[in-house]
């Protein structure tokens, strides 16, 4: 059986994360909306809600994007071409060595 190791995060990203998660908390309390309402509009259960909400790392990040979405805590734009703009600028300052992977155009037709 394989042994699961932890992912070792730097500070930067725990804060991020806890920030995260009481940034959605503030807006789900403005919206005055329960964890057990958010839980189930994500369709997990509420302990996973209270994760989310302290930073927990092993939370599934769809379930945290969504939450995010959900209670109005904006995480890019909902502006697609301005998203789309930014995904672009963000791959212009990655070295050439990430870049050359991320201009190959891909078929992603079925």
């Amino acid at each position: 059986m394989a042994q699961s190791r932890l992912l070792s995060l730097s500070k930067i990203t725990k804060v991020t994360l806890v920030t995260l998660g009481q940034m959605i908390k503030s807006a789900r309390l403005e919206r005055k909306q329960s964890q057990a309402d958010l839980a189930d509009r994500l369709n997990v259960s509420r302990y996973t809600v209270m994760a989310l909400e302290r930073g927990d790392p092993k939370v599934h990040i769809g379930a945290v994007f969504e939450a995010a979405y959900i209670v109005g805590v904006p995480l890019l734009s909902e502006d697609l071409p301005k998203v789309a703009a930014q995904v672009s600028h963000l791959v212009s300052v990655l070295p050439r060595r990430a870049r050359r992977h991320s201009k190959k155009e891909k078929d992603n037709d079925f």
